[in-house]
């Protein structure tokens, strides 16, 4: 009965939010079009009315939260959530399995879309999608950087997930890290939307796809995505703040209070992640230009975009992949697997964990080499305990293990080998985009195959711990 109070009141403001910054906007636009949806007037009369009453009666009662209550309320709140968010979709003409899908990729911010034809939707439906990933990167990193840790134990989750710097960028209070976080994300929100009005966006345009791009989202209003614009200033502006998404947000927060860019430069997972992007732009545009005959400039232009977009997780496009060949999209969404640094709104494996893994190969390389060496495991200087390597171990085994049961669902709904493996990567990494056959969309999908994939960008979201943990038998004892 206790852990059915702490759910109740965790998602009173959880419904809040959603109802103030998902919901009513889009509400507000179908009014002033002159025909009001209904199902946005509803939910938000709902989400409010739940809301206040959950603060007139739980607000103030006295609830001590474990560890164990953590796991269990971020992954009902996700599905919940998922589920109220589901229904202007399926209100809209949707399938039931669609809707859902379409609104779990959004909340997650994976991109990945079963919707064939962007351009019969109302205004009020397209923004409400860019909305849904706009609040589903906030909603982690307020999940990840302030509720889990009060929840789980204080600081020490905070400085896990922000790779030690989290004492020193964010406020130990919970309220105040909070607040922070969601001046910061709405600051680079504004200022990307004003970067795309300036550069020849419309003021539509331009704040829907701010909203997907600081959340790197994916999801555009346009069937041709970025394609659409056709324009190499809008893709530049897209690619800094995908990278600004993609990287520490406590070291944003560093840079802006002590006004100096060394904390980055001093960061290994970020150098290590730069380092990585630069390669990989490199491979894509001699690739390009040696075996696609494209000329220079637009080798640069479809390779740079792309292949950031892709590896930061986000997953917009100027163009459809197939253009890119076979062997380039398929490198590119393999290395989409190590996906964003900690502390910031990307999917994927995190690049700290891709570093450590390497760091202690060598090392016992180093030891076969030399078995009385004495070596010790360090990450931007401090050193890691053998627990933390542990975890990331055994991460990764979850991991492959999960990817391989969706892949195998996937494959059996009569799916070639190579549109299901890069459907299954493109949810577990809340990448976006498909190859093969869900290039553009998933459309075609079965409704098994897209409920899978729904649990998949879950998982991937919560990074796998936070909802496996809830089907072993002994969390379930007292």
């Amino acid at each position: 009965m206790n852990i059915g109070l702490k759910v109740l009141r965790f998602l009173g403001p959880t419904f809040l939010f959603f109802g103030l910054f998902v919901v009513l906007p889009p509400l507000l636009i179908s009014f002033l079009s002159g025909n009001t949806n209904n199902i946005f007037l509803y939910i938000f009369i709902g989400s409010t009315m739940y809301s206040l009453l959950i603060m007139m009666t739980l607000r103030k009662r006295k609830l001590n939260y474990t560890p164990k209550d953590g796991f269990l309320i971020t992954f009902v709140c996700w599905v919940l959530i998922s589920t109220v968010a589901s229904a202007p979709f399926y209100f809209a003409g949707m399938p039931a399995s669609d809707s859902f899908f379409e609104a779990v990729s959004g909340l997650t911010t994976t991109g990945s879309t079963s919707i064939r034809d962007l351009s019969q939707l109302s205004d009020d439906i397209l923004i409400y999608r860019q909305l849904l990933q706009w609040a589903g990167g906030v909603g982690l990193v307020i999940v990840v950087i302030a509720v889990i840790p009060a929840i789980s134990g204080g600081m020490k989750v905070l400085q896990a997930e922000t790779s030690g710097f989290a004492d020193k960028s964010f406020s130990p209070r919970l309220r105040e890290t909070a607040r922070s976080l969601l001046l910061f994300y709405l600051g680079i929100t504004f200022l990307c939307c004003v970067s795309f009005y300036l550069a020849g966006m419309s003021f539509f345009d331009a704040a829907a796809h701010s909203l997907s791009t600081v959340s790197i989202g994916g999801f555009s209003i346009y069937n041709e995505n970025f394609g659409y614009f056709d324009s190499p200033l809008i893709e530049v502006i897209a690619i800094f703040f995908m990278l600004v998404s993609a990287t520490n947000f406590g070291l944003h927060f560093l840079a802006i209070i002590k006004g100096t860019l060394n904390f980055h430069l001093k960061n290994d997972e970020i150098k290590v992640f730069l380092v990585l992007l630069f390669f990989v732009v490199m491979f894509s545009v001699l690739y390009l230009l040696v075996f696609k005959n494209f000329e220079l400039y637009d080798a640069l232009r479809v390779g740079a975009f792309q292949s950031i977009s892709i590896v930061t997780t986000t997953g917009f496009t100027n163009g459809p992949l197939s253009e890119m060949g076979v062997s380039a999209p398929l490198l590119i969404v393999f290395i989409a697997f190590i996906g964003a640094c900690s502390g910031s709104v990307g999917g994927g494996m995190k690049v700290w964990r891709i570093i450590l893994l390497f760091k202690v190969g060598f090392n016992n390389l180093t030891k076969l080499m030399h078995p009385n060496a004495v070596s010790t495991t360090k990450l931007n200087g401090e050193k890691i305990s053998s627990a933390q390597i542990e975890s990331v171990f055994s991460f990764l085994a979850l991991y492959i293990f999960c990817f391989i049961i969706f892949l195998l669902i996937i494959v059996f709904q009569n799916n070639d080998f190579y549109s299901a493996f890069s459907a299954t990567a493109a949810a577990i990494n809340n990448l976006g985009p498909g190859l093969g056959l869900y290039e553009n969309n998933f459309s075609d999908l079965s409704s098994v195959g897209k409920y899978t994939l729904s649990l998949a960008m879950i998982i991937g979201r919560l990074e796998i711990f936070g909802v496996l943990i809830l089907f072993i038998p002994s969390y379930w004892r007292s």
